[in-house]
């Protein structure tokens, strides 16, 4: 073997960044929504086997990774929690500072019908990340019928697993999120809520439970949370409508501005609370809903701020719609899993949809939109094999100076083949 370069450790460790740790992972607020990759990809994006034979060069080499390894841990089994609780537990008993559960600062929890057990092994391993910033919990239940239907049942966080939470990192974390059918309780949240002053993104699917009867009497202030994002995923983004626990919760965020000082982004399902947008609305800069609402105009009203809206296809019409400073739309599809349809029938029910959404936007009333984004993935894939439609408001906004922008945010255009290629970057 040739001797390695001689650098100092720190520019071997920031190139082993690049190799092991994925982009953005470790950010404490949520990516733009004009990403151009998708949160998942965080779980994807790193190379297993160049980790895995950086560990066995020289000792050097195995150190660095193994700590960068650690920066953030995602959990898909129940014999992973408990091996890395066990290693993070022995590490913070022989090393002390340099424990290796003091160098994660995500964690992600991914298990599919987790056990009792499971919360056992998660919260001793959370009692060993003092320094932690991002917790994603992402647990799933499903249960089959006798009949083989599919029932999604709502299940409680354990408390044990949110007190050890608390207890080791309520200092440090920065965002928190529960993205499933697994979600906090009351008492629970209103722990959460209460003890992380510094807590800047907050993702809840739902709040396990019925709200309290005897409530605590106690005004909520986050004087750090930038993002709130209520509802389930778009996939199933009409389970979300008239969810009476996340209206209790913007409701108890609604009676002073100064409870949410510093809020920006709100997204999820819709409509969203009336007093909640009265309070809060000047502050928000980025909407993004996932279903319907003939509220829509009202709701873009109370947010005299607004920059980006972000609109789940084919769930809203945006008629007559105007704004001051709206500046980016996105066009997102309903789901990001690829289906295949036969031509005729995505024309007749994705294209055709879509040029009436697109006529709806032209006629609206926006003087400051720059940016109109279709995110051609999922359900949305097929936008590109139909260049007619593509070529037709290619132009339409070029000429009003507005960028008609695909999912990696790059115009699109047609070339004289007729295949959809893109335009240089600037255009438009």
């Amino acid at each position: 073997m040739f001797p390695l370069p001689t650098l100092p450790v720190e520019v071997w460790r920031q190139i082993f960044v690049l190799i092991v740790r994925a982009p953005g992972v470790l950010l404490s607020d949520r990516l733009d929504p004009f990403p151009e990759s998708r949160e998942v990809d965080v779980y994807w994006n790193k190379d297993i086997f160049a980790r895995s034979a950086l560990l066995l060069v020289c000792k050097d080499w195995n150190y660095m990774v193994s700590e960068l390894i650690h920066e953030h841990i995602h959990l898909t089994s129940s014999k992973q929690v408990a091996i890395l609780a066990d290693r993070l537990e022995k590490s913070k008993a022989n090393d002390g500072s340099r424990a290796l559960g003091s160098l994660t600062r995500r964690v992600d929890v991914q298990l599919h019908n987790p056990a009792p057990k499971d919360s056992n092994s998660l919260a001793r391993l959370l009692s060993c990340t003092p320094n932690l910033e991002v917790f994603n919990n992402g647990n799933f239940y499903m249960t089959l019928t006798p009949n083989s239907q599919t029932i999604l049942p709502p299940a409680q966080t354990s408390p044990e697993v949110i007190q050890a939470l608390l207890r080791t990192s309520a200092h440090s974390l920065r965002r928190v999120e529960w993205t499933c059918n697994e979600s906090p309780g009351w008492n629970d949240l209103m722990d959460v809520l209460r003890d992380l002053c510094g807590l800047r993104s907050l993702t809840l699917a739902n709040i396990h439970g019925s709200f309290p009867e005897k409530p605590r009497q106690e005004h909520l202030v986050l004087p750090n949370l930038r993002t709130l994002i209520l509802g389930d995923s778009h996939s199933f983004s009409h389970a979300s409508l008239g969810n009476v626990p996340l209206n209790s919760l913007l409701i108890m965020l609604s009676k002073s501005t100064n409870q949410l000082p510093c809020l920006q982004r709100l997204e999820g399902f819709s409509p969203f609370s009336p007093d909640f947008l009265r309070t809060h609305g000047h502050k928000i800069r980025i909407v993004r809903t996932v279903a319907y609402t003939p509220l829509l105009p009202e709701i873009i009203a109370k947010c005299p701020n607004l920059e980006t809206f972000i609109t789940i296809f084919p769930h809203q019409q945006l008629d007559h719609l105007y704004h001051p400073s709206l500046r980016r739309i996105g066009i997102f599809p309903i789901s990001e899993d690829l289906v295949g349809v036969p031509t005729q029938i995505f024309a007749a029910y994705i294209i055709k949809p879509l040029d009436d959404l697109m006529c709806q936007i032209e006629e609206s009333k926006l003087p400051k939109l720059v940016q109109i984004r279709i995110r051609n993935t999922g359900t949305l894939a097929g936008v590109v094999e139909h260049p007619l439609f593509i070529q037709k408001w290619w132009n339409h906004w070029n000429s009003r100076g507005v960028r008609f922008d695909d999912k990696d945010g790059k115009p699109f255009q047609m070339g004289n083949s007729g295949a959809t290629n893109f335009a240089p970057q600037g255009t438009a």
